[in-house]
């Protein structure tokens, strides 16, 4: 008997069918991968947010950013970042000493209300179990300090 090179057609379809049943286990596993990565992220970057608002608060009895016309401070995910953007970036950086990561896909907004602080970190897509896309967090001058993740 000759023997023949190369692979018949029924094994190379069995290869593929390999390939695509683990290619459509992947998808779903990475997807869930990346949510626990951006959810970390912003956990992470939320402790960063209100620790560095409570050494502000001590350093100079109120919160970041002052109370008034700019009150609030907003952070899109773009990329590249606009001016506006990079001035707010730079000044967080230099008030509350922590870098923003941008284009990350989250959006983060910083409100002073005077007596209490609100931070919101947002994505488009869920960043925790249950389907929440975004973090929440407020710092009371009082010291009270609650967390928790929200739709």
């Amino acid at each position: 008997m000759k023997s023949q090179a190369g692979f018949t057609l029924i094994e190379l379809m069995v290869v593929v069918a390999i390939i695509g049943i683990l290619g459509v286990t992947a998808i779903p596993v990475y997807r869930t991968w990346q949510q626990r990565a951006y959810g970390s992220e912003a956990s992470l970057t939320m402790k960063k947010l209100m620790d560095g608002q409570i050494m502000y608060y001590l350093d100079e009895d109120r919160f970041f950013p002052p109370v008034g016309v700019g009150n609030t401070i907003f952070i899109e995910p773009d990329d590249p970042p606009t001016p506006e953007t990079l001035n707010d970036i730079q000044d967080i950086k230099k008030e509350l000493k922590i870098l923003i990561p941008v284009g990350h896909f989250l959006q983060y907004t910083i409100v002073n209300y005077g007596d209490n602080c609100c931070i919101t970190i947002r994505a488009t897509f869920p960043l925790f179990k249950g389907g929440h896309n975004a973090l929440f967090g407020e710092l009371k001058s009082t010291g009270a300090l609650t967390v928790f993740p929200i739709e």
